[in-house]
């Protein structure tokens, strides 16, 4: 989880223009029309939906039965904000929850990183029992060990995943991984060089741990374009990327 309101403003100014977000957006759309078609009359949980940037592209291309929850209530009331349907939830903990819902496309981005294992299989065993027999989950994860830097620590952030990691989990659960994708590969250069900077000052006490914030910024047009198409190009050639900062997940029941 975030830990301030300001870091839920960068998020909630930055969704609809970061080149991760779109990008990652797009994935989404793409998985759900691969399974679903052009019908929009599925219903979709967005399980810590931050503040909200991906329940509205989604309304934006025309489904309309979307709702969210999140654990934070400053992400809540920037939702609020966007006019959603969102609750205040605790993802590992809503058993009592939509008691007479179920739905086709659950997706869960960037939430797992913040449990231990063990909160992990209950998260996912709860987001299990919500999906409908043919529906699919979908979830981004931070990847990698290598890639640890700040913005872990500004994000609450307690691991990184790879393939391997969620296979684990799964064995626990009634769910398997259906595709997956590591992204951001032809950036990963950039990303990590900055990433082992961050870790040589983390260790030698040259960053003040207050002053810590995540990566969630716009940069210039120009350089946000720039990276935005140069993941639009590792899309067309790459499957599943095989190394990048971010693990992109579809899974389906068993």
């Amino acid at each position: 989880m975030l830990s301030s309101r300001e870091e839920y403003q960068m998020m909630y100014d930055s969704e609809e223009k970061l080149w991760w977000y779109k990008i990652l957006h797009e994935k989404i759309l793409k998985e759900i029309k691969s399974k679903f078609a052009e019908d929009k009359s599925i219903n979709i949980l967005d399980a810590g939906c931050g503040t909200g940037g991906l329940m509205s592209f989604l309304i934006q291309h025309g489904y309309k039965n979307i709702e969210g929850f999140d654990f934070s209530k400053d992400a809540v009331s920037f939702c609020k904000e966007r006019k959603l349907k969102v609750q205040h939830i605790d993802v590992t903990n809503f058993d009592l929850e939509f008691v007479d819902s179920s739905f086709d496309v659950i997706i869960n981005d960037d939430v797992l990183y913040q449990f231990e294992d063990n909160i992990i299989v209950k998260a996912l065993k709860n987001l299990e029992r919500k999906l409908k027999s043919n529906g699919i989950l979908i979830s981004n994860n931070n990847a990698f060990d290598i890639f640890y830097g700040t913005h872990d620590i500004a994000v609450g952030g307690l691991q990184r995943f790879t393939k391997s990691d969620f296979e684990k989990y799964l064995t626990q659960t009634g769910l398997k991984i259906f595709r997956y994708s590591y992204w951001s590969l032809f950036l990963s250069p950039l990303i990590l060089s900055v990433r082992l900077l961050q870790q040589f000052q983390l260790k030698f006490n040259l960053i003040n741990r207050a002053e810590i914030k995540s990566d969630v910024s716009v940069p210039g047009n120009f350089v946000n374009n720039i990276l935005y198409k140069i993941v639009k190009v590792e899309e067309k050639i790459f499957t599943n990327g095989g190394f990048g900062s971010s693990l992109f997940l579809v899974m389906i029941k068993k």
